[in-house]
C-alpha cells in the first residue's frame, strides 16, 4: 500500500521550507501546505493515515503557540516537528528534527508513519513462531556442532564445523532481534483504573459474541495503573474468550485482580478447559498451537496477548493446571503501574 501525501504546516516561508516541500513532493507526492493549525486539522481530515510535518525552523513566538494547539486538534495523526538549534518542539509530537538534517530523513518518516500500522498479534505471532520454527532447530544443530566437534574423528573438518556454527549464530541473533522487537514496541500509556481495564475487556467480549461477558465473574482490588488501556483490554478479551471456549457452554471463567505484592499487579483468570489436553499449560503459548487446539479460525492471538503484557514489563503465563482446570496470570509490576520504582 502507498503513503498518503503529508500535511505540512509552515507559518512563515523560507527557502528551506521551499525545499523541504520540494524534496516530499519528490518523493511521495503532492503534499498539502497549511499555514495555520486550523488548515492542518482541514488538510488532514481529507487524507488518512497522512502525517503532518510542522516545519518551525523559522516560527515566531505566535506561531510557535499554534503549532502547540496541532496536537489538540488532530489527537491520531503522527507529528514530525522541524526545529532550529536551541528552539524547543512541542512536547505532543511524536517526533522531532533539529537542524542540520537531511531532507531525505524527513521523507522517510512521512513513508513509515502513512503506512497503515500492523494488527495487534501479528507481529508477535510472527516473531513466536520464528522462534518456534527456526530458533528451536537452530538450537539442536548447534548443540549437535557443539558434540560434534569434540568427536577427535572430526578434527580435519573442525574449520568447516566453525562456519556452520557462525552462521547459525548469525541466524539465530536475528530471530531474538524479532521477538524483542515485538515485545519492545512502543506503548501509549495513560492514566486509568485497573477496573476500567477489565470493564473494557468485558465490552470487547460483548462485542464478539454478547451472552460471553455474562460467564466472567470478575473480582478487582483497584488500582490506579498508566498504561495503554486499549492493548491491554484486547489482550485480556483474547485471553478469556479462548479460556470461554475451551470449556463448556455454561461453565463460569472467575477474574481475580488486584496486587499480588508490593511490586506487581495480577490478573488472575481460572476457568475449567476440558476441550484442552493434559499438556496445554507447557503448550499453550506455542505459535499456532492454541488455536488449533480447539479448532479455531484466524482471529485470537494469545501469543499477541502475551506480547501486549510484554511490552508493558509484565508478563502473561500458566500459573497451574490441574485435571480439567486452568490458571492463567497477567502480571504488571509496580513500575509500569504507579510510574515510580516500588
Amino acid at each position: 500500500m502507498s503513503p498518503m501525501p503529508a500535511v505540512v504546516l509552515v507559518p512563515v516561508h523560507s527557502p528551506a521550507s521551499a525545499a523541504l516541500l520540494s524534496a516530499l513532493s519528490a518523493g511521495l507526492g503532492e503534499v498539502a501546505v497549511a499555514r495555520s493549525a486550523e488548515e492542518a486539522a482541514a488538510a488532514c481530515a481529507g487524507r488518512p493515515r497522512a502525517p503532518a510535518v510542522l516545519d518551525l525552523r523559522e516560527a515566531d513566538a505566535a506561531a510557535l503557540a499554534d503549532a502547540h494547539r496541532v496536537r489538540r486538534l488532530l489527537p491520531d495523526v503522527r507529528l514530525l516537528a522541524l526545529v532550529a538549534p536551541g528552539l524547543p518542539a512541542p512536547p505532543e509530537c511524536d517526533a522531532v528534527l533539529t537542524e542540520p538534517f537531511y531532507l531525505v530523513e524527513v521523507v522517510r518518516w512521512c513513508a513509515r508513519a502513512s503506512v497503515a500500522p500492523v494488527a495487534e498479534g501479528l507481529l508477535a505471532d510472527l516473531a513466536a513462531g520464528l522462534s518456534h520454527e527456526i530458533g528451536n532447530p537452530l538450537q539442536a544443530l548447534l548443540l549437535q556442532l557443539e558434540l560434534l566437534a569434540a568427536d577427535e574423528r572430526v578434527a580435519d573438518i573442525r574449520e568447516h564445523l566453525q562456519l556452520i556454527e557462525d552462521s547459525s549464530r548469525r541466524i539465530q541473533a536475528v530471530v531474538r532481534d524479532v521477538a524483542a522487537a515485538a515485545e519492545r514496541l512502543p506503548i501509549a500509556p495513560a492514566p486509568t483504573r485497573l477496573a476500567e481495564v477489565l470493564r473494557d475487556a468485558c465490552e470487547h467480549l460483548a462485542g464478539r459474541a454478547p451472552r460471553l461477558p455474562e460467564r466472567v465473574a470478575v473480582t478487582c482490588e483497584d488500582a490506579e495503573l498508566s498504561v495503554e488501556r486499549p492493548l491491554l483490554a484486547s489482550a485480556l478479551a483474547d485471553l478469556w474468550q479462548y479460556l470461554l471456549l475451551a470449556g463448556g457452554p455454561s461453565d463460569v471463567l472467575a477474574v481475580q485482580a488486584g496486587a499480588a505484592d508490593p511490586g506487581t499487579l495480577a490478573i488472575r483468570a481460572a476457568a475449567r478447559v476440558p476441550r484442552l489436553p493434559a499438556d496445554a499449560a507447557a503448550r499453550l503459548f506455542t505459535p499456532l498451537w492454541a488455536r488449533q487446539a480447539l479448532g479455531l479460525p484466524a482471529g485470537l492471538s494469545l501469543t499477541g496477548a502475551r506480547a501486549a503484557f510484554r511490552r508493558h514489563g509484565g508478563e502473561l503465563r500458566v500459573l497451574e493446571q490441574r485435571g480439567t482446570s486452568l490458571t492463567v496470570e497477567a502480571l504488571l509490576p509496580r513500575l509500569c503501574a504507579s510510574g515510580v520504582a516500588p
